[in-house]
């Protein structure tokens, strides 16, 4: 009998719910690797440099537990609002790729350290399956091409056997914005705990699970950065609809994201877990988790970034939604406004500034807070300037743009740039006048474009230096 696809009608396709979930695999800061006491400092080294028989999975070899990397999972499993287990042990996890020597990894999979926690986005709860403690692999290198096409692969062990929680999520999400959002608010808490480092390699990778209601899931592996997060849901989604709308049924597998063309394409037809053949570590013991343990944990925990965000509030008489944009952002960030509004009395004009033109500029530069050279003095003495009228805040807005990747101080720029410090604004108002007959003549005219041109000149003899509002009001004056 011929089968014949059923195609299902656009109307209905896009009304059909996209589903999500994510499995994040964060590195744990930390001086050796998980299960050895070799460096975890391998950025920059030559390839297998950073090596040892244990990460390297020599026969004989025995793992031994980085107890310090307990101390930091149990930390980021109370931050995620978990149930921490009373007792965790590894597993090996068995698959026979090149980047794990040993074919196999230790990982948890019966017993997690942690389970059933949530994270609230927005108004959306985001609950979380578990929290386990693993190794991570070594990093795959293609050459002359990506993981479908390249000419050869290389592999660089010194990662292999670092320490990371891997947190799994409920498939709860239903729509890239929501996933962007929890991203940005678990980094914020990563980097509160102070167990993480976002600007070290792969130091937080996503493996995502899209399926269009009522389908099969696929998972697509190993995507780096919020942006391209979101650019491979997207993708993922728009390709799962239009097979379903013709007719073409979706197979469960696994998928690459192609930085490049932004696209994804299929490695595999998805395992189950069943493959993988899950056992008991025999060479690490059962661990205990006693609840001693646990108060001593909460003891240590910082101030996490939504109590930040409500103090904040409270206490700078800012926004809320200033206040997230400091803390979920980049805590950095949030830490630099505060050591401004210590010096500096006016907390809403520091986030102003922070919120609507820093950013802007460290953006455009490819930069954070903490890789730029602005500091807070630097910052402070810009904004006093701005305060005392010294500087317009039309001419702040062209400073800024050197302050940030100089960290020169304000008086250098305004010397660079010879700008004047005292402004004779009659003067210069009066000179303009002169020098401009037509425009005048349009103005009286009643050609209220002409004195925005007049402005204009002025602005360009006092380099910006001068308010736009007095000279306004001065050219209307004295015309």
């Amino acid at each position: 009998m011929k089968y014949y696809p059923i195609k299902i009608p656009v109307y209905i396709v896009n009304i059909m719910k996209a589903i999500m979930g994510l499995e994040i695999h964060v590195h744990l800061l930390s001086e050796t690797k998980l299960f050895c006491s070799t460096s975890t400092d391998y950025e920059n080294k030559e390839p297998n440099e950073n090596t040892c028989p244990i990460c390297l999975g020599f026969p004989g070899s025995k793992p031994q537990f980085n107890k310090k990397i307990l101390e930091y999972a149990l930390m980021v499993s109370k931050a995620l609002n978990c149930e921490i287990s009373p007792e965790m042990f590894f597993s090996r996890k068995s698959y026979f790729y090149p980047d794990m020597p040993k074919n196999f990894q230790i990982t948890q999979y019966e017993i997690p350290i942690a389970k059933n926690g949530h994270l609230i986005v927005g108004n959306k709860k985001i609950r979380i399956r578990r929290v386990q403690i693993e190794e991570d692999p070594a990093k795959i290198v293609h050459v002359g091409g990506g993981i479908t096409n390249a000419q050869y692969t290389l592999i660089d062990y010194n990662r292999s056997g670092a320490p990371m929680v891997e947190i799994v999520t409920e498939p709860d999400f239903e729509n890239t914005q929501q996933v962007r959002e929890y991203l940005s608010k678990l980094q914020s808490i990563l980097e509160h705990l102070e167990v993480y480092d976002s600007g070290k390699e792969a130091s937080l990778r996503v493996d995502a699970n899209v399926s269009i209601e009522g389908s099969k899931r696929v998972e697509v592996k190993n995507i780096t950065g919020f942006v391209n997060v979101e650019k491979a849901l997207n993708y993922e989604v728009i390709r799962q609809k239009n097979l379903l709308q013709m007719g073409i049924k979706i197979e469960q597998e696994t998928r690459h994201f192609d930085e490049t063309t932004k696209t994804t394409a299929s490695l595999r037809k998805k395992e189950t877990e069943d493959d993988y053949g899950y056992i008991f570590e025999p060479d690490l013991p059962r661990f205990t988790i006693s609840s001693a343990t646990i108060k001593s944990i909460e003891k240590l925990m910082p101030e996490l970034p939504d109590a930040r965000v409500a103090r904040f509030v409270k206490k700078y008489k800012i926004a809320e939604n200033q206040a997230q944009v400091l803390v979920y952002g980049d805590k950095a960030l949030a830490d630099f406004f505060e050591d401004c509004v210590m010096d500096f009395k006016k907390p809403e004009f520091v986030s102003r500034w922070i919120i609507t033109d820093l950013l802007k500029i460290l953006n455009w530069n490819s930069l954070t807070i903490r890789k730029s050279k602005l500091t807070p003095k630097n910052f402070i003495e810009f904004l006093r300037a701005m305060g005392k009228g010294e500087i317009t805040e039309r001419l702040g807005k062209e400073l800024i743009k050197e302050l940030v990747p100089t960290g020169k101080s304000v008086k250098e720029l305004m010397k660079e740039k010879k700008v004047p410090q005292k402004i004779d604004l009659k003067s210069v108002v009066n000179e303009v006048i002169k020098e401009n007959k037509k425009a005048v003549d349009d103005y009286k005219s009643g050609n209220e474009k002409a004195l925005q041109f007049l402005i204009g000149q002025v602005l360009r003899k006092t380099k910006s230096a001068a308010d736009p509002n007095k000279i306004k009001e001065l050219l209307t004056k004295m015309l």
